[in-house]
């Protein structure tokens, strides 16, 4: 899950907690490194991040994630699209390169990324 879908999480939003009940029975839950940054930096209460974050698997930001990373931002500007805000390239770039998919509720941040599996 992105950031904006782990705050909305955090805030108690009750359409964001189904739909994540939903896949957490389903499958394992994951943030990105990014999305850790993100909320340490906006939530007041520490705890309550951390203890978030003990709840997931947090995906970091690697070798492989870089390579995909420039590959998408290579392939964006080849195709005369204006490159997207790097933090959409580089959570998609850790989806990626872990396999998993994207829970966000901004999808169109991560339009034109080929190969990004989103739900």
């Amino acid at each position: 899950m992105d950031f904006e879908t782990a705050l909305d999480f955090l805030r108690g939003d009750p359409a964001t907690i189904e739909k994540l009940k939903y896949y957490a029975d389903r499958e394992e839950l994951c943030v990105t490194s990014l999305t850790m940054l993100h909320l340490l930096e906006t939530v007041n209460k520490k705890e309550i991040v951390m203890k978030f974050a003990n709840s997931v698997t947090v995906l970091p930001f690697d070798k492989r994630a870089a390579q995909i990373a420039s590959q998408i931002n290579k392939g964006l500007m080849e195709k005369g699209e204006l490159p997207k805000m790097m933090e959409s390239i580089l959570t998609a770039a850790i989806c990626m390169a872990n396999d998993a998919f994207l829970f966000s509720r901004s999808s169109w941040k991560f339009d034109g990324i080929k190969g990004l599996k989103r739900v």
